[in-house]
């Protein structure tokens, strides 16, 4: 049998339920490899005792010899972005603004996974309230790539991704609003998920604005897992994962559409767009049909129509910031947000809601030309992670802290499901991925296209 950390997270699910494993002996497996790789990767925060954990998965075993299962990931070890609440864990928001204080009840998302199953022992790690793709706060430290820890994790699900990179946990949820489950998949050669916006529970909280910029997710080392837990993550598998027919996932005629660096709006480090392209050559191989595909819509009004709104949601953190004592603990990025949010009058928000429905025109005129519509998951390869991210891409200089991230930018502000792939790669310097995005709902059909693409795209 594969050890038992390698294990995909549906062949361990099998196992469990086949009692050719015990819970005990999964937890115990993941322990001892957290135990030995965690304190350097830092990407589990806020750990449980091995003793709670150990208990937790004896009560597992116990209700399995009792015929009760809870569901598909029953006994499977798992740990939850620390953005979210999970019921007797801290959520610090990787942040030292926030109590040492633990949540009393789950998010809705958090508690599908546990009613299904799920042993929740952490938090995976997180820039300073989620901000910026490099995962590194003054609470918990800086969170290391799983496939060599010198470079950056990514992020904002940097602990996440490094978690299954490593084998330390076969799945994880997280979070997207400017690349945060694309950019930490591509960086360690992981799939990450993007549902489309509302079609996974949120907690109330976490939109007062109710602009729709984030989504949840999932992240796995196949698509497979990532597909089973979005069925588990799903508020309403019936109304929103797809087509009234369904897709077969079939690639033979398929009509991709290559956004490439949108004419040289988005800058690349040299060698990502080659080695986009060169994958992509392979699924052209299997009968999809690729062409070049022009932005219809001016790049720098995507980007202002993205400044604008994603500062305008951070005011929901403005009395954090007007109290001396909080300011003075939150991050350069988080302050920077807030205080261009407070420079916003109406007018902006006008113009950058009308530049949003725009843009949503745009992609559906789009999506009547391309079944799907592809670019590189990052502008660059992963960095070195104690020099943070990038000022500069091969010369043009980034006017933001988030500017390199702006390619995350087509699907999130159209809310549409978007799934990061890795592409074959030499070493870890320069591993990076695809994404794929389709129709806002068109979350099933997507997968069963990446289920038929990741082998070819690693060829």
């Amino acid at each position: 049998m594969t050890e038992i950390t390698h294990l995909t997270a549906i062949q361990l699910s099998e196992a469990i339920h086949s009692r050719s494993v015990s819970c005990v002996e999964v937890m115990a497996a993941f322990l001892e490899r957290i135990n030995a790789l965690n304190p350097d990767l830092n990407a589990l925060v806020s750990l449980m005792t091995p003793e709670a954990c150990l208990a937790m998965a004896l009560e597992s075993d116990r209700q399995l010899s009792s015929g009760n299962s809870a569901g598909w990931l029953h006994g499977i070890p798992i740990a939850i972005k620390d953005l979210f609440n999970a019921e007797g864990l801290v959520t610090a928001f990787g942040s030292p603004v926030f109590p040492n204080v633990d949540a009393q009840q789950d998010d809705p998302h958090v508690a599908r996974i546990r009613a299904a199953g799920a042993l929740i022992i952490a938090k995976t790690n997180v820039p300073a309230a989620g901000l910026g793709g490099h995962t590194r706060n003054t609470r918990f430290g800086l969170t290391r790539n799983g496939l060599d820890r010198s470079l950056s994790a990514g992020g904002s699900s940097g602990g996440a991704a490094t978690a299954v990179s490593s084998y330390m946990l076969p799945l994880a949820d997280g979070s997207d609003m400017m690349g945060s489950l694309r950019t930490p998949a591509a960086f360690q050669g992981i799939v990450g998920f993007r549902a489309s916006a509302g079609a996974i529970p949120a907690a109330t909280d976490a939109d007062p604005q109710g602009l729709g910029l984030t989504s949840i997710g999932a992240m796995a080392r196949n698509v497979s897992d990532v597909s089973a837990l979005l069925t588990t993550l799903c508020s309403d598998p019936a109304a929103h994962r797809h087509s009234p027919h369904g897709h077969s996932g079939q690639l033979k005629g398929l009509r991709i559409g290559w956004l490439g660096d949108a004419d040289g709006h988005w800058p690349m480090a040299n060698g990502v767009l080659a080695q986009c392209q060169r994958a992509l050559e392979n699924v052209e191989g299997l009968g999809a049909q690729i062409d070049l595909c022009p932005l219809p819509f001016p790049v720098a009004d995507l980007w202002l129509c993205w400044l604008t709104l994603r500062q305008h949601s951070m005011l929901s953190d403005r009395a954090l910031y007007e109290d001396p004592r909080s300011r003075s603990r939150m991050s350069d990025n988080w302050r920077w947000e807030i205080e261009h949010g407070m420079q916003q009058n109406q007018s902006d928000l006008y113009t950058a809601e009308t530049h949003r429905r725009d843009w949503l025109t745009s992609v559906e005129t789009l999506f009547k030309q391309y079944d799907v519509l592809a670019a590189p998951a990052a502008q660059v390869f992963p960095f070195d992670a104690e020099a943070g991210a990038p000022t500069a891409i091969e010369g043009t200089s980034l006017e933001t802290y988030h500017e390199w991230l702006a390619i995350s930018l087509p699907a999130s502000l159209a809310g549409l499901p978007v799934i990061s792939l890795p592409v074959a790669a030499g070493s870890a310097n320069n591993m990076t991925g695809i994404q794929l995005m389709m129709p806002r709902g068109r979350d099933d059909d997507l997968l069963a296209i990446a289920a038929r693409a990741e082998q070819a795209l690693l060829a």
